[in-house]
């Protein structure tokens, strides 16, 4: 079977390896498709601070059909459709036992930690597979996953009906906060310095967009929420400049979700933080989201076919790559067909 390699940073190769083995509690799945996430980009760079290097397939948004399963207590079978949840834990330690399982003490997240899903075959937990409804097509369902992460960070920030939240960053997992907040109820408030993300989000439906590199964002935070500021706030970024000021961005009492990788240690400013009595919660990839997600994709309220920016095939992943690297602003979501 063909998959694609992540040998060393800057090197992606299609090897032919050998087809997996059914093992018990798993199954074997014939990938249909896989969405390129930013944190794809970022170990092709060298700077995803969790990646481990060499990875057999890169990638983790992957869609396929079931080729092979054993029997198990979710009803599935060979020929179903179905979306990978990629986060596999342990089932041992105690944040399992707990039901967290994106918490896992001993996570590993497929395409970072283990083998990816850009791979003709693919070996994986039948506790982490769902059935995809018939109506929903791959290409579609291949968002479910960045979903899911928005959903979680929206979670996390216990976004609530009737509120306002910042969104940070104007790529694809903000812009699924942003929806995440729309289907809760609340009104999203879609910070970015690039203009042409911002503007696209507007038509896609998000109600208030504001470029930092333009003007003060907490001023515009202020005037969006009649002086109070918002009760939450979704970091999709990472970026130092908005943690370290990120208490001035919503209200006291207020609840910010941290979803974006820093590169390096940022430093806080605890004090406010404090004095405002504002909740800071890291929001790690999703935890019981897929059913959510796929409902949302199902019934049409996120607008899939306008975040979709290109269909391409696995010997095009690469040069894809390194054009989202130069000219970030023209890509939302990219997805591969296996």
């Amino acid at each position: 079977m063909q998959v694609l390699c992540l040998p060393e940073p800057g090197n992606l190769v299609i090897k032919d390896l050998p087809m997996p083995e059914l093992k018990e509690g798993q199954a074997i799945i014939k990938m249909e498709m896989c969405g390129i996430c930013g944190s794809d980009v970022t170990a092709y760079r060298g700077v995803n601070p969790t990646m481990r290097y060499p990875i057999n397939g890169l990638g983790h948004e992957g869609v396929g059909v079931i080729q092979e399963i054993g029997e198990n207590d979710k009803g599935l079978k060979p020929g179903d459709r179905v979306a990978l949840e990629p986060y596999v834990p342990c089932n041992k330690c105690h944040m399992c036992a707990a039901g967290r399982f994106n918490n896992c003490a001993d996570l590993h997240v497929c395409g970072v930690h283990k083998d990816g899903m850009m791979s003709e075959y693919f070996l994986h937990p039948v506790q982490l597979l769902y059935k995809l409804p018939d109506e929903l097509t791959f290409t579609h369902a291949a968002l479910v996953e960045p979903l899911t992460i928005g959903l979680h960070g929206a979670a996390r920030a216990r976004v609530s009906k009737g509120e306002h939240c910042a969104v940070f960053g104007a790529g694809i997992i903000g812009l699924m906060a942003a929806f995440a907040c729309i289907n809760y109820g609340a009104t999203p408030i879609l910070v970015d310095v690039l203009q042409k993300r911002l503007d696209y989000a507007k038509e896609l439906g998000v109600p208030c967009t504001f470029n930092s590199g333009d003007g003060n964002v907490e001023e515009y935070l202020r005037e969006v929420t009649g002086g109070k500021l918002p009760e939450a706030m979704i970091d999709c970024t990472g970026a130092p400049v908005i943690l370290e000021n990120m208490h001035n961005y919503v209200c006291h009492g207020g609840r910010t979700a941290l979803v974006g990788w820093p590169h390096d240690p940022v430093r806080i400013n605890t004090v406010r933080l404090m004095q405002k009595e504002i909740d800071v919660c890291p929001s790690r990839n999703s935890n019981g989201k897929f059913p959510e997600a796929i409902s949302l994709v199902n019934e049409g309220r996120v607008p899939t076919d306008a975040i979709i920016t290109k269909m391409i095939e696995l010997d095009q992943v690469e040069d894809t790559i390194k054009d989202m690297i130069q000219s970030p602003s023209d890509y939302l979501k990219v997805i591969v067909n296996i």
